[in-house]
């Protein structure tokens, strides 16, 4: 075994010098080397004259960690150590400021309609916190509403700055960390902005609007003739040029779980099929190696280039040229070699970027399948021979086609399994998703992928001749693949066991009950209780936040069935999701109050179209006092109910029907309110019912600001939780609670301010975990 190791290493010299490259930027990352830039540098360069003038190769190796390290510390000094971010940090919103800096374009919009550019700054000024900043950054800068990029050059902006919101829910992509990842320190609202003058980087500048030109004007060549079909039209501008954003959710959901997203955005695998593309047409057309090779590596550059160059486009074209690269030096071409130097030179230009699961894919992936497919190909190899007593001569054409397409089934079937496994560890890490069934999808979807991208080829070549007849055969050729394709993702992602979540947490499992209550934005609200093997939910948030924030938490924590789902009241933003819930999530049982959906609730409302689709039988109506298990554990019993609203309530505003339940989780008791407001609160105090409470959890009703002191008195809870957002002010903490719960001695967390909680239960104990930085808490069982 050490002796190919050796092999190895002597024969990849630049791979080996990655892996140490990767070792020093990890090393630099969790503090293994710490201190001074010139420390560092100083030892890195000792290391290389001794490797150079003792002709020690092995000193390469720290040498060049040392060297990746410096580099990685000085990013990180320029990002997640820059000044700016120690003020915003210390802030609780945005901060007016004033910025001196060159824009350039990002082709972006916020939901409001916004252009978006990039500012680097190089003086920025923050009165309300007295400092005036000089150290260089870059910011994201939405410009004012109604204005356009206006073009190169430097700009006085005034606005607010501020850092993107950190997630705190499992799971979840975190804004803020990605924004860092990608050099960017913080965004910026302006307000107002002048041109001081017409310099900054004006030739960058015109090359990515020219790019981003370009991607429109062969977007729409490739769709003309298919305005009738707009879904599958978003997906051939997904699949040929990566504008994802325009598909359908449920159309990416599906590549996603059959394992084959790859396929639908653009990624090395269409960058890297072009380039096989292209040297075939090279090859027919009977150029020299040296000028096709030559030809293929501008094509791909091309292909970046009118993807809008895209991170993903850019670093697999560099790939492509690397390989590439080394006949045209008249040196033998090795992939791994070749795959080594790409990461030197992409980790050289920026470090972040062997954090972010694209590189980590393109990388790990190919590495992985070159090193693990050729085994898989040997032990395969005498399944695709023809009969070792029959002379190839005398073999005929079907003996012959039948082991040319054993053999292609072989070769492929050996890469799709070395590259799902090669993906496992990432996919893991990043996702926590297993997707089997991606063995065989890819050898079905990545053919269809070829001929996909060939056809969209075709078309713009008949384009650029203008040859509209040929161009709309060739585009509706492209459509009918592109059907296939989403018909066969479809297909795999619905087999059994195609995919399935899976995330081990030793601390969820020693706990007979958790409930984890989700920051979500803009007063949308979603819970989970976890009993066992059992998994409920209270609400789930709008649409957005269910894609955005619940389904990737369910997901993290490997859960693939929901048991039940308690709907409070008729409001997209608690339970808009819900639709998603019943496809995704193995048709869980549905429950809401007798006033559900409301008698003046439009036919347009979920609980109201859920209801009519179904004529009423999806949803389980509970009554006042209705009790229902939740559990069949008997040494840790759980059971849910309810106490508002009741058939006497008839009240059109949803809010004020929302459900309150009480739950008995062994030992604690705990009322979820919802968003019920001062109508719930009087009815409750006034009723018999015993609403006394350990734990209450409320989210804001949308008129109602202040709670019922007389309320909180009767349910005498230990400890609050709120959903809250201090960006607006309708569901932001009421003060009233505030001062109730220091005069009553009561714990109060809110999710703005500590993010999402996890509570676990058990007979003697409940450990309450805020995500953001506060100790945990630990409270007894009432006597």
């Amino acid at each position: 075994m050490l002796a190919k190791l050796q092999c190895w290493t002597r024969a990849n010299p630049l791979m080996v010098q990655a892996l140490a490259a990767t070792a020093g930027i990890l090393s630099a990352e969790l503090g293994g080397l710490q201190g001074d830039g010139p420390g560092l540098m100083g030892a890195a360069a000792l290391l290389l004259v001794a490797a150079f003038c003792w002709r020690r190769a092995w000193l390469l190796l720290p040498g060049c960690a040392l060297v990746f390290a410096f580099i990685h510390a000085t990013r990180t000094d320029e990002t997640f150590r820059h000044p700016l971010r120690t003020v915003l940090l210390g802030a609780d919103k945005p901060l007016p400021a004033t910025i001196h800096g060159s824009l350039l374009p990002d082709f972006d919009t916020t939901a409001d309609g916004r252009d978006h550019a990039l500012c680097k700054a190089w003086k920025i000024e923050i009165p309300a916190a007295g400092v005036v900043i000089k150290q260089e950054a870059t910011l994201l800068v939405r410009l004012p509403k109604g204005v356009r990029f206006p073009g190169a050059g430097v700009f006085e902006l005034s606005g607010r700055v501020y850092l993107p919101r950190a997630s705190s829910n499992p799971g979840a992509f975190d804004a803020q960390e990605y924004a860092l990842r990608n050099g960017r320190v913080a965004r910026f609202d302006a307000e107002g902005l002048q041109r001081i003058h017409g310099k900054g980087e004006p030739l960058w500048c015109m090359f990515l609007e020219a790019a981003e030109s370009c991607r429109r004007r062969i977007s729409e060549q490739l769709t003309k003739d298919l305005e009738d079909d707009p879904e599958t039209a978003a997906v051939i501008r997904a699949m040929a040029l990566g504008v994802s954003a325009e598909a359908d959710d449920e159309i990416e959901d599906a590549f996603r779980n059959s394992g084959t997203l790859h396929v639908f955005a653009v990624s090395g695998l269409h960058v890297g099929l072009l380039g096989v593309i292209a040297l075939a047409l090279m090859r027919q057309l009977g150029l020299r190696r040296g000028v096709s090779l030559w030809v293929t590596v501008g094509l791909v550059f091309v292909y970046a280039f009118i993807t809008g160059w895209r991170p993903s486009s850019a670093r697999a074209a560099l790939m492509v040229a690397v390989f590439m690269g080394a006949p045209l030096a008249d040196r033998e071409s090795s992939l791994q070699n070749s795959l080594g130097l790409a990461a030197l030179l992409l980790l050289g230009s920026d470090t972040h970027q062997l954090f972010m699961p694209g590189f980590q894919l393109s990388f790990g992936v190919l590495w992985l399948s070159v090193i693990g497919s050729a085994p898989m190909v040997q032990r395969l190899l005498p399944l695709t021979e023809l009969d070792p007593f029959l002379p190839p001569q005398l073999a005929n054409w079907r003996q012959r086609a039948s082991s040319q397409a054993r053999r292609w089934l072989v070769a492929t079937l050996s890469v799709s399994t070395a590259a799902w496994l090669g993906s496992l560890p990432f996919i893991l890490g990043h996702f926590q998703s297993v997707t089997p069934v991606a063995v065989i999808a890819n050898c079905v979807l990545v053919p269809l992928s070829f001929l996909c991208l060939g056809a969209t080829c075709l078309s713009l070549c008949a384009s650029a001749l203008h040859l509209s007849g040929a161009q709309i055969i060739f585009n509706n050729l492209n459509w009918a693949l592109a059907k296939a394709m989403v018909a066969s993702a479809a297909w795999f992602a619905g087999l059994p066991g195609a995919n399935f979540h899976f995330q081990p947490n030793a601390a969820m499992a020693n706990a007979p009950a958790m409930w984890r209550v989700l920051e979500l934005p803009h007063g949308a609200a979603a819970n989970h209780l976890r009993l066992a093997d059992r998994h409920w939910l209270f609400d789930v948030g709008d649409e957005t936040s269910f894609r955005r924030v619940v389904r990737p938490y369910l997901r993290s924590s490997g859960i693939n069935a929901v048991t039940g789902v308690f709907l409070s009241h008729n409001d997209a933003d608690h339970v808009g999701g819900i639709e998603a819930v019943i496809t995704e999530f193995d048709q869980p049982r549905l429950f809401c109050s007798t006033q559900e959906p409301g008698a003046q609730d439009s036919s347009l409302t979920t609980l109201r179209r859920l209801s009519d689709a179904t004529n009423g039988r999806t949803l389980r109506r509970l009554r006042v006092d209705e009790r229902l298990a939740l559990s069949d554990d008997p040494h840790f019993k759980a059971e849910a109910r309810l106490l508002y609203p009741s058939q006497q309530v008839q009240n059109a505003r949803g809010d004020d029907r929302a459900m309150v339940v009480m739950l008995h989780l062994g030992p604690w008791r705990v009322l979820w309110m919802s968003d019920a407001g001062w109508n719930a609160e009087k009815t409750l105090s006034t009723s018999a019912a015993d609403i006394r409470c350990d734990l209450l959890i409320r989210s804001q009703h949308e008129q109602d600001r202040e709670m019922s002191a007389e309320f909180l008195l009767k349910a005498a809870p230990r400890v609050i939780v709120c959903g809250s957002d201090v960006r607006e002010p309708e569901v932001m903490l009421p003060e009233s609670l505030i001062q109730h719960a220091k005069a009553q001695n009561i714990l109060l967390f809110d999710t703005w301010s500590h993010g999402s909680i996890e509570l676990r239960m058990s007979a003697d104990e409940l450990h309450l975990l805020p995500a953001k930085n506060q100790p945990q808490v630990v409270l007894k069982p009432r006597e």
